[in-house]
């Protein structure tokens, strides 16, 4: 009787947790595949099949210079004359992408105000979805919003566009080295001690492994010895070679 009660109690538990394994399989395909299909299209990777009907003369003059903005860029900031090289390589995309979005959307209705408002609707929508479980890679980031806006705003046109840009440049660009250099080589220890302290500089040649050496350019050799100094705490070395690196055209 015992031996009977446990079997019936082994087919209902089979019988109960088949049906909840198969639902969680079930939820977790729809889950990946929900993922993907959110993950592709904010990627806009369709864009460049949809065709242009109207206004295609436009669509092509301003989809023509946003690009080449950003590839051949050559813009004052501060002291320093920002090129391609300078200009971080996510933000450059957001901004590509949404012109070519904003640039689309005129195309089909006519309105570059309605082609902007919907273009940042898209931007606005998916900043609030990254980092989210259905982007769990992606993170929040204002400076997205900002290059989505300036990439928007190519559906006013070539002054628009370029006032929006430089508006927006510092948000854009990497970190002046020099600059950083300076502020976060030495400063004075508390009580009035005139010790130097080095603060942590993680260089960005250890995590991307860059194989600077051997290389002519004197610039990159400078900075991954900055960061090999600052590293090892040599607040002497570091202020050498920032000064070194500031000396450089």
């Amino acid at each position: 009787m015992i031996m009977r009660l446990k079997l019936a109690m082994l087919l209902c538990f089979l019988l109960t947790a088949v049906p909840m394994q198969s639902e969680a399989s079930v939820f977790s395909d729809a889950l990946a595949k929900a993922r993907k299909i959110m993950q592709s299209a904010f990627q806009l990777s369709f864009l460049p099949d949809v065709p242009v009907v109207f206004y295609k003369d436009s669509f092509n003059k301003m989809f023509e210079y946003t690009n080449k903005s950003i590839d051949d860029m050559n813009l004052k900031y501060g002291d320093r004359t920002i090129t391609a090289a300078e200009f971080q390589d996510d933000k450059a995309t957001h901004i590509k992408k949404s012109a070519e979005l904003a640039l689309h959307i005129k195309s089909l209705i006519g309105s570059a105000h309605l082609a902007y408002g919907i273009t940042m609707v898209v931007g606005y929508l998916k900043e609030a979805l990254d980092g989210s479980f259905l982007n769990p890679g992606g993170s929040r980031s204002k400076e997205d919003i900002y290059a989505d806006r300036v990439g928007a705003s190519a559906v006013f046109g070539q002054k628009k566009f370029d006032a929006s840009l430089k508006k927006h440049l510092g948000s854009f660009v990497n970190p002046d080295p020099v600059s950083s250099a300076q502020d976060a080589v030495t400063k004075n220890t508390p009580g009035g001690s005139d010790e130097q302290v080095v603060e942590t500089v993680v260089s960005p040649f250890a995590e991307k492994s860059l194989q600077i050496g051997g290389t002519s350019d004197d610039r990159q050799s400078l900075l991954k010895r900055y960061y090999e100094a600052a590293e090892k705490g040599d607040a002497a070395m570091v202020q050498k070679l920032a000064a070194e690196l500031q000396a450089l055209p």
